[in-house]
Parts: structure tokens; sequence; C-alpha cells
């Protein structure tokens, strides 16, 4: 679907050649493209995308400008891993630390390094985007460019499985359908699982390019609620009133599912989902894809304290055990006491009950508006302690971020003799 070179790593010309020889020779011909200049490689990029982005830190002139133009101003580039070789990790650190963009720093002569950054790039993965973590509102200004301003929008990719799997259509959409746009090479098919239809999680819906496209198609699930099903939400929220765009001037075929709570078998994975605690009918949705466990819960309050209907025992045995829960994380225990029934959670809440129920990795998300790039930096701090224990990732969730679930399929790399 998208021009990826799923097996390609980019690189730009560098002084030790001998030592991309060998590097070369190791992950195999035709795995590695050279570009002797960074217009080049930012020409190349326009057209494709590689699984991984290898720049000599003295070969462009104003580098972390040149990342910031190439990779943070486009839709979709922030998910290249990208690493620049350097003689100081140390002191080149300082040089991108207003960076928007995560960049790998590795010694130069580090060739074991390098080559195990490369063997994490190639090896085929379950991989989770997000392309939209705010809660409520969107939110652009200079205080939040980090983390991102789109609501609510993960996209999941699957590795042999060419058909889209997104969750949930907040502005964040808007971006992925520019990127497909951009980057597909035919016809686009896929299920969109909306969660519920407040409007940080449906705003985006008409901006998404692929549904003026005839030749597409889509499924659309949102579980039922009391005024209908996906079709006449949808309808209802696509009005001359609202938005000059009606649900029937889409060109795309759209097939509208009412999503139940039991497990139902797709074509590449699974899916049930528990009812959140939430203002309006919400799905906690659970996929299981390939041998992982993803649980999807942007919008759900977790009660500080038992309740009559014992939720938050259901819960845990939902999320029990875990690969992956991405849960809202709104609020703290602060602002939480002054907002009990808004239907989000204290991240704190989060962490104690993923925690005791087993969860392997956790990204927190739905970030509230007035949660700027430095607040959520210092939590970031805080919850880094969890990292490895018990936990194997625990991150707040970033536009242009992605977490990547190995497969057992082995990528063969030799070793490189220094």
């Amino acid at each position: 679907m998208a021009k990826e070179n799923a097996q390609n790593v980019y690189l730009t010309k560098v002084h030790q050649r001998d030592s991309f020889e060998k590097l070369e020779k190791a992950i195999g011909a035709g795995k590695m493209e050279y570009f002797a200049t960074g217009e080049r490689l930012a020409k190349k990029l326009e057209s494709e995308l590689p699984s991984a982005v290898i720049i000599d830190e003295d070969h462009i002139r104003n580098l972390p400008e040149f990342v910031e133009i190439v990779f943070t101003q486009k839709p979709g580039r922030r998910f290249i891993p990208a690493a620049v070789l350097t003689d100081d990790p140390k002191i080149s650190k300082s040089r991108f630390s207003k960076c928007h963009f995560p960049i790998t720093l590795i010694q130069r002569d580090s060739y074991q390094e390098l080559l195990e950054f490369i063997r994490r790039a190639l090896k085929p993965s379950v991989k989770v985007k997000f392309w939209g973590v705010r809660g409520s509102t969107p939110c652009a200004n200079s205080e939040n460019i980090f983390y991102g301003g789109n609501t609510s929008c993960v996209q999941i990719e699957i590795p042999g499985y060419d058909k889209l799997l997104i969750l949930d259509s907040g502005t964040g959409i808007r971006n992925l359908g520019n990127f497909l746009e951009n980057y597909s090479s035919g016809p686009i098919h896929g299920d969109l699982f909306i969660t519920h239809p407040h409007w940080d999680h449906i705003q985006g819906f008409p901006f998404f390019t692929p549904f003026y496209e005839k030749e597409n198609s889509f499924r659309i699930h949102l579980p039922e609620q009391y005024r209908g099903g996906a079709e006449e939400i949808l309808s209802g929220h696509l009005t001359k009133t609202f938005f000059p765009v009606t649900l029937d001037m889409l060109a795309s075929d759209l097939t509208y599912v009412t999503q139940k709570e039991e497990p139902e078998r797709m074509d590449a994975f699974s899916v049930d989902y528990l009812v959140a605690n939430h203002p309006t009918k919400t799905a906690i949705y659970r996929f299981r894809i390939k041998d992982y466990t993803i649980i999807y819960a942007p919008d759900n309050e977790l009660p500080l304290t038992a309740s009559p209907l014992r939720y938050i025992d259901k819960f845990c045995d939902f999320i029990k055990d875990c690969d992956l829960l991405i849960h809202d994380g709104q609020f703290n225990l602060e602002t939480f006491k002054t907002r009990e029934g808004w239907g989000h959670s204290a991240w704190e809440r989060v962490l104690e009950l993923a925690k005791s129920s087993g969860v392997k990795r956790l990204i927190l998300t739905h970030h509230d508006p007035n949660s700027d790039d430095e607040y959520l930096n210092r939590l970031s701090g805080i919850v880094d302690s969890y990292r490895g224990n018990p936990f194997e990732m625990i991150e707040f969730a970033r536009e242009g971020k992605f977490v990547a679930l190995p497969l057992n399929d082995t990528v063969e790399i030799s070793n490189i003799e220094s």
C-alpha cells in the first residue's frame, strides 16, 4: 500500500567508506543506499520511505535544522528510525536538544552499536503508530510541538497484511490521510474502529482524504449508541449545519458496523471490547494480533476506590498480562479530585492498576490540552523509574512515536568486526 522500502537503509556519504562496506556486507547486498548530499536524501524521501536513515554529522551542514525540516514537518516521516554518527554523542546531544524528532546518536566507530540499530529497524514487527495523542480538543502552539496537538488517532501495521487498521478519527487522522496520499501505490482498504463519537474522536473523519477516492473501501466500527449505530451518528455529525460535506458525498465504499462486545475474528486479527467508564458508551478495544494482545483505552475513568459494580475488577481482568496497554492518563491525582465523573483517569492510578495486572508495556495518552511539553517531560522523568521493572516500556504518547512489537521472524545480519 505505502511505498516503503521495508528492508532498505538510507545513508549519507561518509568518510570511513571501508567501514560501511563491511556494514553493507553484514546486512546483505542491495539493502543500503548511499546519498552524496542531504538534498538527494530529502528528494528520495518524497517518494519512498526506508526502514532507517543513518546520517554522518560531519556531512550535512546545520544538521539539526535539516532534520527538523526533512523529518518533523512531513506527515509520516517522524516514524522513520534515524541515527546520527558523531565523534562525541554527549556534545552532539546538546546540538539536538531543541529538535522535535527523536534522533539516536551513535559513536562514529561503534560498529556493533550501529549494527544493533539496523537490526532493530529491519526486524519484522507489529507497529503501533501514534498520529494523535491529545484529548478533548486539538491545540496547536509552540508549547506542545514535541508531544503534539492532534486528537486521538492510532494506526496498527501488521506485517504481511496490506489493509489499514486505524483506531479513532480525531484530528490526527488528517495527517495519516495526507501521508497515504503521498505514498500509497494503489487502492486503500481497511478498518476504522471508533471508540465513541465524542468530538475529539471523530473531528478528523471528514478530513481523511482516502474517503474521497472511489477505489478505496473501509469498514467503520462503532459501539451502538442510544441514537443509533455508526452511520446514524456520523450522518448527524456531518450535516450542512456543522460542515459542508455530508456522509453521502464521500466517494469511497464505506460499510458501517455496529461493533459487538463479543470477540470477532477479522482477516489478520481478532477484536472484542469492554465498555469503558465514560459518559457515553465507549469501547476499550482489545486486539489480538500474531502473538500480541494490544488494548486501546483512550477514554476511561478508573475510580480511586472499588465501585459497587466492581468495575475495577472487570477492567483488571480484561487487561491482565497484555503486551501493550494504551490508556487515558489525562489527569494527575490532584486534578482528578475536581474532575471525577468526567470520564478520564489519573495517570498514577493507571500505572498502579497496570502494574498489578501484569501489563508489559504502558503508553499513557489523551493528554489534557493544558499539559504542555515541559509538564509531560517532567512526568516522563518520573515514570522512567518504572522502565525495566515492572514494565518493559512505559511512556507518555507522542505524535510520530511508534511502538514495535517484534515477531519471531529473524533478519539475517552477520556480525561486524571492528
